[in-house]
């Protein structure tokens, strides 16, 4: 029972809404008519046309991220971030192509009136954007005349790639300007260490000098040093020697018992004689204690010059040392600066070249240039009408309803039931009476 009931209700309730629509039909194809004529007149008549150029860039010379070079103490990475031509990202690409004094040099390209076209304007009208996975920018420029948006669009391109390449040759301009002056500032030290280095060379007491006095010296000491271990040699002999005379003197008797006969026929007779023997062995060995001590004297006046100079190779060496460490030092000095300068030249040689370098025809190709459109993007009329005839048609029903809303006249006997909710019991027809 229930359902039957709700079925009824829809029923009702639909024909209801066709019932509405069916009286306000005329209402409502008004409505819908005047919202699309609307549009055709804001369409054809009204609204400008709009027409968009495109131009689509090739960048050959582009870089993932910006580079940050960490130089330090490193000249050679230094003067590279310095010569170096920029790599930019196509970020950055995009950004430029609107920047404020790119559009400003197109609008005194073209010769526009900057009122009306200033950099502002210019900036609006057109749109830069790089196609995902490639290298390339797609340049849209949007203008009321096909032919002013495909000569703004080829300008930009034109404009752009001339920027890239005044902006580079300023750059290594600047480069250039900063490497001579640091090459000259270098010029003027390393002349500065090699004077000293003649001089230092030309004083007295020089590295030859010494390196010379110190291998005479040496040789002095060694010399001295042989006659030392000689003279060593010679008093352990002697001292052997010694040694051994006083072991035979202690053996041998200072005199020896003589038989002698007296003149006549006197019997012998023994007397006391010196020992020639020992007299011999005295000898030898008064020999040997001269010679001791006169090496002894030798050894003691030898080591003593032998101390002199081994006090003087001391000092000599010191004095070599420090000599030498300060040559290596202007030595080392000249040699960076000699490489500075090299590298300083090189770099200059580099950034001339890259300074005459069209940066803007070797880092942009202009793949397609911007052509003249053949028809306009907007207004499109087909789409705003058939959105006028739905939005028209949508304002129509609403105000159709929103009407018999509001109407609360009783027309018939439906309205009786409908919004009286009373039961219709009957109707009294009109009559005509005709007057005699």
């Amino acid at each position: 029972m229930a359902d039957q009931e709700l079925m009824s209700s829809d029923e009702i309730d639909l024909r209801h809404i066709f019932r509405v629509l069916s009286k306000w039909k005329k209402v409502i194809a008004l409505i819908t008519l005047a919202s699309v004529l609307t549009s055709v007149v804001l369409s054809f008549f009204v609204l400008e046309p709009v027409y968009e150029s495109k131009a689509m860039l090739l960048v050959t010379r582009t870089s993932d991220k910006e580079r940050v070079v960490t130089t330090g103490d490193n000249l050679e990475s230094l003067i590279s971030t310095i010569s170096r031509i920029p790599q930019l990202t196509m970020n950055t690409y995009v950004n430029q192509l609107k920047s404020e004094i790119l559009l400003q040099r197109v609008a005194d390209r073209l010769s526009l009136d900057p009122k009306a076209y200033n950099p502002a304007v210019l900036s609006s009208i057109t749109t830069a954007t790089a196609l995902k996975d490639s290298n390339l920018i797609d340049l849209k420029v949007r203008h009321n005349d096909p032919v002013m948006a495909a000569r703004i669009a080829n300008t930009i391109s034109e404009q752009y790639l001339e920027l890239i390449s005044e902006k580079n040759q300023a750059q290594m301009t600047k480069s250039v300007g900063f490497l001579e002056t640091q090459r000259e500032k270098v010029e003027k030290e390393l002349d500065e260490v090699l004077e000293k280095l003649k001089e230092f060379e030309s004083r007295p007491g020089g590295v030859a000098f010494l390196e010379q006095q110190f291998n005479t010296r040496n040789q002095d000491l060694s010399r001295y040093q042989s006659m030392l271990n000689e003279t060593l040699v010679d008093l352990r002999q002697a001292q052997a020697g010694a040694r051994r005379l006083e072991e035979e003197l202690s053996k041998t008797p200072k005199t020896i018992p003589v038989k002698k006969v007296r003149e006549g026929s006197s019997p012998e007779y023994i007397t006391e004689e010196a020992n020639p023997v020992y007299a011999s062995l005295s000898q030898e060995y008064a020999a040997k204690t001269t010679r001791i001590s006169e090496a002894m004297a030798r050894i003691e006046v030898m080591e003593s010059i032998i101390g002199q100079v081994r006090q003087e190779v001391d000092q000599i060496q010191k004095a070599l040392v420090e000599r030498k460490a300060e040559r290596e030092k202007l030595e080392a000095h000249k040699a960076r600066l000699v490489n500075a300068r090299n590298l300083l030249a090189e770099k200059v040689t580099q950034t001339q070249i890259a300074k005459s370098i069209d940066l803007g025809e070797t880092s942009i190709v202009v793949v397609s240039p911007a052509m003249i459109p053949s028809g306009p993007i907007k207004p499109n009329k087909q789409l705003n009408m058939a959105v006028a005839f739905v939005l028209g048609l949508m304002m129509a029903v609403f105000t159709a309803f929103l009407m018999e809303y509001l109407d609360n006249t009783v027309k018939n006997p439906r309205d009786v039931t409908d919004k009286l909710k009373v039961p219709f019991l009957g109707s009294i027809p009109q009559v005509a009476v005709k007057r005699q």
